[in-house]
């Protein structure tokens, strides 16, 4: 994308947006060539740096025009990814935080059977109660186990994953450079070629680079689960030794079940009151830093999309790819944001069903409502990066891949092609194709004329 901004370059009469078009693809190039993680406030400074560098010229009278609104909107997708993390990181601490909560739930339901249990005189229904509690616990040991060696395995599995398209990544990127290399020593012909080859490298490299960044985030999602997990495990255990310390007391101080019952009460009381403290805690993070953070991630991405409108014709292929990128950037903080919503409606359920005092059916029917207008939001967005896409019109057999991505993302967006589909896409290939003829003719009476 930055060697078509730069060919463009050579063609403009305008200096200033020359000049800002070309920093600009400096800045990207010394992003491109950093730790992502570790120059992260490079990285927003530079995004931003940018964006004020040619904020002024995109949709300007100059030639530069359409270069400067790809370039903003770049600039703007960049600042997108960096907030998307933000928001990814809050949406998996609100997730984390919820399912502790689900925890504690369950301790304030082994408090409650106890309660019960210690309040009869005759310890041997309740001595009954509490076994079938341990065995509950224990079959959640069991199951918890189970799952956690599971995700573990998954997890290294992963990592191996990583691991190769990291590898993968970096050879190509070697590749390209390598080929950059030879550019200075060849003819200007044989440096286009070599040109076309080095973006064929830099793509995949992003490609696997992306993917590779994508694995990590779904890792980023398991470990927590898995630590999650192993406090359920933990706590189980701790619950099984009071329940097993409370039948003991039953079989030997049945005459003091009354106090057991008053202690036990207490201490549902006060889990109670920390379930209370947590949901409030759970329901600020989410109402605020998760909100705060999906919206700016949203917007930003929406500014990207609307900096795009200023490229209609000369660079209408690379707007049309960037825009679909932001509109699956978009799509994927809208179905995040879903999930998340999703989470939070589990959670209100599970303290209605548990019969813990609160308005909770209210907001499950609110949690539930923002989940299904997420995914409506998400399923939109999918559909129109697909649309973007094939408004790229490329065709041969890198029109093929674009095609397969669109259709994977129409998919995603809970729409099936139409099988017809294919061959209307190569009648709208052939009159692009004529277009482009025409379009070229047009130019080179143009420059004659000039001459």
């Amino acid at each position: 994308m930055l060697i078509a901004l730069s060919g463009l370059a050579g063609c403009s009469k305008s200096d200033d947006a020359q000049a800002a078009v070309k920093q600009a693809g400096r800045s990207f190039t010394s992003i491109a060539a950093g730790d992502s993680t570790a120059a992260r406030p490079f990285n927003e400074q530079t995004y931003r740096e940018t964006e004020e560098l040619v904020a002024e010229f995109a949709g300007s009278e100059n030639g530069f025009a359409e270069a400067a609104a790809v370039t903003l909107a770049i600039s703007k997708l960049g600042q997108a990814s960096l907030a998307s993390q933000d928001a990814s990181a809050a949406e998996t601490t609100a997730l984390h935080e919820a399912r502790v909560i689900r925890g504690m739930i369950n301790e304030w339901l082994t408090m409650k059977a106890i309660a019960l249990a210690a309040d009869q005189f005759d310890p041997s229904q309740e001595i009954a109660e509490i076994d079938k509690i341990i065995r509950l616990r224990e079959d959640d040991i069991k199951h918890h186990s189970n799952l956690f060696d599971r995700i573990n395995s998954e997890i290294a599995e992963i990592d191996t994953i990583i691991v190769d398209l990291s590898a993968k990544s970096d050879a190509e990127r070697n590749e390209a450079g390598g080929l950059e290399l030879q550019m200075p020593r060849v003819s200007a012909t044989e440096a286009a070629r070599i040109a076309e080859r080095v973006r064929e490298h830099t793509l995949r490299a992003d490609q696997f680079e992306l993917e590779a960044m994508r694995n990590e985030g779904v890792v980023g999602q398991l470990r927590p689960g898995a630590r999650e997990i192993q406090l359920n495990v933990e706590k189980a255990n701790s619950q099984i030794a009071l329940l097993k310390s409370a039948r003991n007391e039953l079989n030997e101080r049945s005459v003091t079940s009354k106090k057991n019952a008053r202690d036990a009460e207490q201490a549902t009381n006060e889990s109670t009151n920390r379930i209370n403290d947590a949901v409030a805690h759970y329901a600020e993070l989410r109402s605020n830093e998760v909100e705060s953070a999906n919206q700016k991630a949203i917007s930003t991405t929406r500014a990207s999309i609307s900096a795009l409108r200023d490229a209609n014709s000369a660079l209408k292929e690379i707007a049309s790819l960037t825009k679909a990128s932001a509109q699956q950037t978009l799509a994927e903080c809208y179905s995040r944001q879903a999930i998340g919503f999703g989470e939070e409606a589990i959670l209100y359920n599970a303290l209605a069903e548990a019969g813990i005092q609160g308005d909770w059916a209210s907001k499950v029917d609110t949690a539930r409502s923002s989940e299904t207008e997420a995914l409506e939001a998400s399923h939109e967005a999918f559909q129109s990066a697909a649309s973007a896409l094939r408004g790229a019109r490329i065709g041969g057999d890198e029109g093929e891949k674009i095609e397969a991505t669109a259709v994977r993302l129409d998919r995603l967006g809970g729409v099936e092609p139409e099988p017809e589909y294919e061959d209307d896409y190569e009648s709208d290939e052939e009159y692009y194709e004529d277009e482009e003829e025409s379009q070229a003719s047009d130019d080179e009476e143009t420059a004659e004329d000039e001459d």
